[in-house]
C-alpha cells in the first residue's frame, strides 16, 4: 500500500499539468501564462473551469456528421441515481423528461440532445492571468447556447492541443471531451455581455467588475503589492500590528471624521437629524403604546422605553445647537472611524521598535471623486531610534522594493493595462523610479525653484507658508526632476501636531513624496518627543489635550526618538498601473454620494 500511494504522488509530482492544491483543476495560468503560452502542455489532459469572455460557432458540414452518426460523449455517471444514468443513455426518456419539465433544459444531468449541429470555439478566463484559453465544444456535448453565452461558467475536462493556421494570440486550445459543470447566464439580462464595455458601465456594477480583463489585472496588481509590502517588512526586521479601526481620539478636524453611533435601534434608518429624529420619536411612541397594550414582554417595553428617552435626548440636543451627548452611546463617548493609523501605531513602536500596518482609513473628502476615497487602505510604518532621514530612506527604499517586485511579477498585467483603455502603464516610468535615486529638496527650496519659473504660468498663487498645488507639485515631478520627489522640512502650520519642530520654531521635521503623474503618494514625519513642545503644539491646533493624554504617556515613561511614514496604496497602485481614476484602483469604491453594497 505504501508503495502504491508513492508511485501515485511521483506521478503527480512528474505530470506537466499543476492542478490546483485544492481542487483537480489546473489553473490557466499553469497552461497558457506558461512562458510557451502552454505549447509543452499538448496533448495532456485537464479539467480547466472559468467564465466566458467570448465565442463564436462553427457550424458542421453535412458530409462531417454523416461520417460517425452513432458517435456519442463521454458522460460521466460517477454520483448519479438510477434515474439520471438512465436519462443519460435511453433517449426516449431523455425526451419524456424535457416534456415533463416543459421545456427546461436538463443538460446538467446528461441530457446531449444535438441542436443545430457545430462547434463552438469558446475564450474562457479563470482570473489567473490575462490569457484566455480558446476551449472548442461540440454540439453533440450540450446546447452551445449554455456554453457560449458571455458570462457563463464551464468546467470542462479535456485535451490540450496545439492550434494551426489560426490567430497567433492562441498557441493552444482545449477540445473538450466532458462538461463537468455550466453555470448558466441570463444573456438578456447580463450587463457585461459586451466583449468591451465601457469604464463607466463596469464601474457600475462592482460585483461583476473583476470578469473583466482590465479590473481582474488590476486586482492581481493590487494583491502583489500587498504581498510585496508584507515581504519588505518581514525581511526587515519590522512586526505586524493591527491597529483599531474605531477611534475615541479626535487628532484633527472632526467634520472630516465620520461619527459611530448607535442611539438609534437596528431598525431606525432615519438619518441624525432634527427631523429625522422627529420622526423617530413618533414611531418608538407607538411602538411603546404598542407593547403597553399588549400587557407581555416587558424587557421588549423597557428596550422601547429607553430608545424613546435617547431619542428625546437626541432631539434636545439637536435643536440646542448640533451638539450630541455621547455618555448614553454605545462607547460612552464620541467615536468615529479612524481616519490615520500613526498615533496609535507609535505605541508599539516605542515598545516593539519597528512595525507596521495595513488598513482601511476614513475621512470625509471633498475633492473630485476620481481622486480622492473616502475609504482607503494605507501601509503605515513606524521606526524607534529613527530621525527623519531614517524614515525618508525606508519610504524610498520600500516604494523602489514594490514597484520592482510588481514590475517583474505583473508584466503580463501592466503590459495588458498599457495597451487598453483603461490604464496608461509605462515600464520606462517604473524602472526609472527604481533605477535611479530620488531627488530630495525642502520646502522652501521648492518654493523658491517654483517662484522662479518663467517658461509656465501657474494658476494657483504660491508664497511661503502656502501648501504646494497639485500643479505645483507636477512641475517639480514631472518636468524639473521627472523623477520622484521628496520634499520636507515644511512650515509647521501645514503639518499635524505631532511633527518634530525644528530649531527655528517655524519648520517641522515633516516630508511628502511626490510621484510623477500621480502627485503624494506616502508622506511621513519624525515625531515630537519632547512633552512640553508636544503639549504646546497641541494647544496651538485647537485639539483636546484631555483625549491626548494617553498618547502623551509615551513621552513620559521611557521617551524615544522615533518617526515614520504613511502610503496611500490605491495612489501607488494609480503609479504602477497607469490607471487615471482612483476608484478603478479598489474593489468596492467608496466615494461622496456612492457605497453601492
Amino acid at each position: 500500500m505504501a508503495s502504491s500511494t508513492s508511485s501515485s504522488s511521483s506521478s503527480q509530482e512528474d505530470s506537466p499539468i499543476q492542478c490546483f492544491k485544492y481542487s483537480r483543476r489546473a489553473t490557466l495560468r499553469s497552461v497558457v501564462g506558461r512562458p510557451d503560452g502552454g505549447l509543452g502542455l499538448a496533448g495532456e489532459r485537464a479539467v480547466v473551469g472559468g467564465w466566458v469572455r467570448s465565442s463564436a460557432v462553427v457550424k458542421a458540414r453535412r458530409a462531417g456528421l454523416a461520417a460517425s452518426p452513432s458517435r456519442r460523449p463521454e458522460v460521466e455517471t460517477t454520483g448519479l441515481t438510477c434515474t439520471e444514468v438512465l436519462m443519460t443513455r435511453v433517449p426516449l426518456i431523455r425526451r419524456i423528461a424535457r416534456l415533463m419539465a416543459n421545456g427546461i433544459s436538463v443538460a446538467a444531468s446528461g441530457d446531449y440532445a444535438r441542436p443545430a449541429a457545430g462547434t463552438a470555439l469558446v475564450r474562457i478566463n479563470d482570473g489567473s492571468c490575462v490569457a484566455d484559453l480558446q476551449i472548442t465544444v461540440d454540439s453533440s456535448l450540450c446546447p452551445l447556447e449554455q456554453v457560449t453565452a458571455s458570462g457563463a461558467c464551464v468546467l470542462v475536462e479535456g485535451k490540450i492541443e496545439q492550434v494551426k493556421h489560426t490567430a497567433p494570440q492562441y498557441v493552444v486550445q482545449m477540445r473538450v471531451e466532458k462538461i463537468l459543470h455550466i453555470g448558466p447566464v441570463d444573456s438578456d439580462k447580463y450587463p457585461l455581455s459586451n466583449a468591451h464595455p465601457s469604464t463607466e458601465l463596469v464601474r457600475g456594477y462592482p460585483h461583476l467588475a473583476a470578469r473583466t480583463a482590465a479590473v481582474a489585472s488590476t486586482a492581481r496588481v493590487r494583491s502583489e503589492l500587498i504581498h510585496a509590502a508584507h515581504a519588505f517588512f518581514q525581511t526587515n526586521g519590522f512586526f505586524h500590528v493591527n491597529t483599531p479601526i474605531i477611534t475615541t481620539t479626535s487628532a484633527g478636524n472632526r467634520r472630516k471624521m465620520f461619527s459611530v453611533t448607535r442611539l438609534f435601534s437596528k431598525s431606525d434608518d432615519s438619518r441624525v437629524t432634527p427631523e429625522g429624529v422627529r420622526a423617530a420619536i413618533k414611531e418608538k411612541m407607538k411602538q411603546v403604546e404598542a407593547l403597553k397594550r399588549s400587557e407581555s414582554n416587558k424587557e421588549a417595553l423597557e428596550a422601547a422605553e429607553q430608545d424613546l428617552q435617547k431619542a428625546n435626548v437626541l432631539s434636545r440636543q439637536l435643536e440646542q445647537g448640533g451638539s450630541t451627548d455621547s455618555s448614553d452611546d454605545y462607547f460612552n463617548r464620541a467615536a468615529y472611524l479612524t481616519p490615520c493609523h500613526t498615533l496609535h501605531l507609535e505605541t508599539y513602536a516605542c515598545a516593539l521598535s519597528s512595525v507596521y500596518t495595513f488598513s482601511p482609513a476614513f475621512q470625509v473628502e471633498i475633492l473630485e471623486s476620481d481622486k480622492s476615497l473616502t475609504e482607503r487602505w494605507t501601509i503605515d510604518v513606524e521606526l524607534a531610534f529613527a530621525e527623519l532621514e531614517d524614515a525618508m530612506s525606508c519610504t524610498e527604499d520600500c516604494l523602489k522594493s514594490l514597484c520592482s517586485t510588481v514590475s517583474k511579477d505583473c508584466s503580463d498585467e501592466l503590459k495588458f493595462l498599457s495597451s487598453s483603455q483603461a490604464g496608461n502603464a509605462s515600464n520606462s516610468l517604473i524602472e526609472s523610479a527604481v533605477s535611479s535615486p530620488w531627488q530630495r529638496i525642502k520646502y522652501t527650496e521648492a518654493v523658491n525653484t517654483l517662484l522662479q519659473v518663467t517658461d509656465k504660468t501657474f494658476e494657483s498663487k504660491l508664497e511661503w507658508g502656502m501648501p504646494l498645488s497639485h500643479e505645483h507639485m507636477s512641475y517639480l515631478a514631472d518636468d524639473l526632476y521627472k523623477k520622484p520627489v521628496i520634499i520636507y522640512e515644511y512650515p509647521k502650520q501645514l503639518k499635524p501636531f505631532y511633527a518634530r519642530l525644528k530649531e527655528d520654531l517655524k519648520t517641522v521635521s515633516a516630508f511628502d513624496l511626490i510621484m510623477p503623474k500621480i502627485g503624494i503618494v506616502a508622506c511621513g514625519s519624525q515625531k515630537e518627543e519632547r512633552l512640553d513642545y508636544l503639549t504646546t503644539r497641541i494647544d496651538e491646533s485647537g485639539l483636546q489635550i484631555e483625549q491626548l493624554e494617553w498618547y502623551l504617556d509615551t513621552r513620559r515613561h521611557g521617551t524615544v526618538k522615533h518617526s515614520g511614514f504613511s502610503v496611500d496604496f490605491e495612489h501607488l497602485i494609480l503609479f504602477v498601473t497607469g490607471l487615471k481614476d482612483v476608484r478603478d484602483t479598489i474593489p468596492f469604491h467608496r466615494t461622496k454620494g456612492h457605497a453601492k453594497y
